[in-house]
């Protein structure tokens, strides 16, 4: 484990050679001899680690190596921040004050040349009592573009979640949810250990034809141990998807009993399904099931958990199912999926040995698809050393998860490592959005640096760890994962592994104990007030944050203690509540002095008024602010060149500098957008544009000839009145790049080559168009497209019909209170499709579609 914290800093020296080259001069020598010496030590870590047992010596040595790679990385940081500290105080650029930036070179040079030393000594002692054996470090040396392209290759998410040995389970279960002779309100609760399948079992049920068919409203939300009443709620009526957008701003502002209010009074009088994941106490349904009315209309539970006392006690009408574990056979199905995947011939001798393992695993899906995510990966002859690794860490004749996950885990990259220990920040069961893990990763430093494709480079490694079964794709759309989960079992080794090598504390209990002096990272579960009056601080943090809502608003002791934490690199503080004063509410001002920020978190934390001092934050990479009131003022972020993310809703004039590394702008109000120089966009991938009633919008006009410069564009959301969805040239504007389009705008007409003009797009949502015609005609050409929606949208004739071979790879097709009489869909069009969700206002629309699609309506 330590050899990914040596790896780390070993990439963060050559970042400071090169980019701090000038000013690094009087210990470039040191440093680059430090770096060598450090990536042998990398080498002979992962051999001390790959064996059975460490000794003594081996730890203590390990625990010094890991002392001085984090010394290391606080004397060059602290050196950046000293630099910075100076040229703000002079007010000149840092990058022009050659001077004072050799004068402060020789500050580090002492602190160096003492590291130097101790890696010295500490080399000496390996020789001394025979520590490792060498070894070059795996992978560090290759080009990042042959990785991105090695991972992309890799990727396998796309795929459906391999769930085996539960068709008997799901049959049985499906009859319960669907026995219409049972009205009253029914619980059902699966039950068993860890790791055996209870929540892919009840996917299964979720997501099947019938259960879709027969339970109109469904909703999914997860409790854990450390459970909010209130979090649950929300999770329920976000997955209900009855509000969305601005609805659903407001609904997140009120109280906990106006929530349960008002979830009852949407599923009053209506058939639900609502499935509970992971309880562990019955108090948690308790707090629950006031909001879910108790009706005659044939609404069902689902629970999971461990505890059969709980699953048989949760209700006096329940049905527990005690899940079994695999058969062999059964799990044999299961590892050739994972471990074999498409090959069409398998070697008998792998075959053996494979069974052998399985044989092992005593029938518990979570331990054999994280070993066939490890075999998967390794040649033939290998896997004969991975089995003598295994018996020789049998415990009571058993494999257990924790031994498949110490093999998978040692053999990691030194990145991937990093990744994986980073989840233990979040809660368990929390449904990780992957985009947010992506710009944290990035912002950590853990990503090599690349101007233009961190951000791949880091969901490509998620992806992986998704691949070797250490993390699950919980949300997959057009083969992109959307968010994802760690199961808790494989999360507890993560955070006690975190914990080993001060790289992450979790504090989420009364009885927390403290951090370490060192730890790099800490994380506050729900409890952010108790914790800030401990002042249990360390100016060695990096990272700091927040997971939940606080009660109160926190108080002066913020401001105390962030004041000596000037070498975080993440700040986030999303859904911290921060005192009013003089009506406004805004952040500390002592944030405004962390000039090593990279990411800063302020989303759903109720601020009205941007403070002015963020400009200071030179290096920051992402800017959220999302979830708070629309931001009124002239924000000014001139200086803020490093900005990779920015995310908000911006009324007022947006000032922003260089914008070449600019990924994400969401969302900017159409005046403000107007304001900007759209030719220094060149990397943009995400934009939303939106009309705000604060500004004036007279004499502002969008077209799509005004975002045609924009040539990495991916996803465009437009919220605005005028907007010519045509060119005014007549040369035709093409988008090959955008994959996401959005549209609520005043548009009467479609052009009729929507295929020319975006020939790769996938996905198209339509709000509230008052179109004077059938879309349909003009959107089938859109040879690319997956997904559809048309929400709220009307045009002057009531049939809307679909040709023969039109939308040849649509799988889902929304209409949402469309007006609509009739929808003709002829037998050979959309022989993709998959979802078909169709609500209509006034009288009921009449169907001539092909009886494959009429099951999905």
């Amino acid at each position: 484990m330590v050899d990914a914290i040596a790896g780390f800093v070993v990439g963060k020296i050559g970042n400071y050679l090169i980019e701090e080259a000038s000013t690094l001069m009087a210990v470039k020598d040191d440093l680059e001899e430090l770096k060598t010496e450090l990536t042998c030590i990398q080498g002979y870590l992962k051999d001390v680690e790959a064996r059975e047992r460490e000794d003594e010596v081996s730890k203590e040595w390990t625990k010094l190596v890991l002392d001085i790679a984090y010394d290391v990385e606080d004397v060059l940081d602290s050196y950046l921040m000293k630099l910075e500290e100076r040229s703000q105080r002079r007010g000149v650029k840092r990058w022009t004050n050659k001077i004072g930036r050799k004068i402060d070179a020789y500050s580090i040079v002492d602190g160096i040349r003492t590291l130097k030393r101790r890696i010295l000594d500490v080399t000496r002692k390996r020789e001394t009592y025979g520590i490792g054996n060498f070894s070059e470090p795996r992978g560090g040396e290759k080009n990042l573009n042959l990785r991105v392209r090695q991972l992309r290759r890799a990727r396998s998410v796309d795929q459906e979640e391999l769930v085996v040995g539960v068709e008997d389970d799901a049959k049985i279960l499906l009859e319960k949810l669907l026995d219409d002779r049972e009205n009253k309100r029914y619980m059902i609760s699966i039950f068993g250990m860890g790791g055996l399948g209870k929540t892919a079992l009840a996917r299964k049920l979720y997501n099947s034809c019938d259960v879709k068919k027969s339970f109109k409203y469904r909703a999914w939300t997860y409790v854990s141990q450390d459970y909010k009443t209130r979090d649950m709620l929300m999770r329920i009526i976000r997955s209900l998807g009855v509000a969305c957008g601005e609805d659903l701003e407001k609904i997140r502002m009120v109280s906990e009993e106006e929530l349960e209010v008002y979830l009852h009074g949407l599923l009053e009088g209506k058939k639900y399904l609502v499935v509970v994941d992971d309880i562990w106490e019955r108090e948690a349904w308790e707090s629950l099931k006031r909001a879910l009315p108790g009706n005659h209309k044939g609404s069902r539970v689902i629970i999971t958990t461990r505890i059969r006392a709980v699953a048989e006690a949760i209700d006096g009408r329940v049905y527990a199912h005690n899940l079994r574990f695999l058969t062999f056979d059964e799990s044999w199905k299961l590892f050739e999926q994972k471990a074999f995947g498409n090959m069409q011939w398998v070697d008998e001798d792998l075959q053996m040995i494979g069974k052998e393992m399985i044989q092992k695993c005593s029938g518990l899906p979570l331990a054999i698809v994280v070993l066939g995510g490890v075999l998967s990966r390794k040649r033939p002859r290998e896997w004969k050393v991975v089995c003598g690794n295994l018996w020789r860490r049998l415990k009571d004749n058993s494999i257990h998860v924790s031994t498949v996950f110490d093999l998978s885990f040692k053999e990691l990259r030194h990145e991937l490592k990093l990744c994986f220990l980073y989840l233990s920040i979040f809660p368990e069961d929390y449904e990780i959005n992957v985009e947010k893990l992506i710009r944290l990763l990035v912002a950590e430093g853990f990503i090599e640096e690349d101007k233009e494709m961190m951000e791949d480079v880091a969901r490509y490694y998620i992806e992986e760890l998704i691949d070797r079964s250490l993390v699950k794709a919980e949300r997959i759309e057009r083969g992109k994962v959307i968010s994802c989960r760690v199961h808790d079992l494989l999360r507890d080794v993560a955070i006690k592994k975190a914990k080993e090598l001060n790289f992450v504390h979790v504090y989420n209990d009364p009885v927390a104990q403290y951090s370490s002096a060192t730890c790099r990272r800490e994380v506050v579960h729900h409890q952010i007030n108790r914790y800030l009056s401990e002042k249990h601080r360390n100016k060695r943090m990096r990272s700091f944050l927040f997971f939940g809502e606080s009660e109160d608003s926190v108080g002066r002791d913020f401001e105390t203690i962030y004041l000596k934490l000037k070498l975080l690199r993440v700040l986030d503080l999303g859904g911290v509540r921060f005192p009013c004063e003089g009506g406004k509410k805004s952040l500390p001002e002592v944030i405004g002095d962390l000039i090593h920020l990279r990411y800063l978190g302020i989303a759903d934390t109720f601020l009205n008024n941007f403070p002015a001092f963020i400009s200071n934050l030179r290096f920051l990479q992402t800017l959220d602010v999302s979830g708070n009131e629309s931001i009124r003022q002239t924000i000014d972020l001139r200086n803020l060149t490093s900005l990779r993310h920015v995310i908000g809703k911006f009324v007022g004039e947006l000032l922003l500098g260089d914008t070449v590394n600019l990924q994400t702008l969401r969302s900017i109000s159409s005046y403000s957008w107007s304001k900007l120089n759209h030719e220094g966009f060149k990397n943009l991938r995400d934009l939303e544009i939106f009309d705000s009633m604060w500004v004036d919008q007279r004499g502002v006009s969008l077209d799509l000839a005004s975002f045609s410069k924009l040539k990495n564009l991916r996803s465009l959301t437009l919220k605005v009145s005028t907007f010519k969805l045509s060119s005014e040239s007549e040369e035709t504007v093409r988008f090959h790049t955008l994959v996401e389009l959005t549209l609520r705008c005043d548009i009467r007409r479609l052009p009729k080559d929507m295929g020319v003009i975006f020939p790769n797009l996938e996905s198209l949502t339509l709000v509230r168009l008052r179109l004077e015609e059938d879309p349909m005609s003009a959107l089938e050409k859109l040879q690319r497209l997956e997904d559809l929606s048309l929400t709220d949208c009307s045009y002057s004739e009531p049939k809307m019909s679909i040709s023969a071979q039109g939308f040849g790879r649509l799988i889902k097709l929304e209409l949402f209170m469309v007006r609509l009489d009739e929808l003709h869909i002829e037998e050979e069009a959309m022989l993709s499709l998959t979802k078909l969700n169709l609500t209509t206002k006034g009288r009921q629309t009449k169907l001539m579609i092909p009886n494959r699609l009429r099951a999905f309506v």
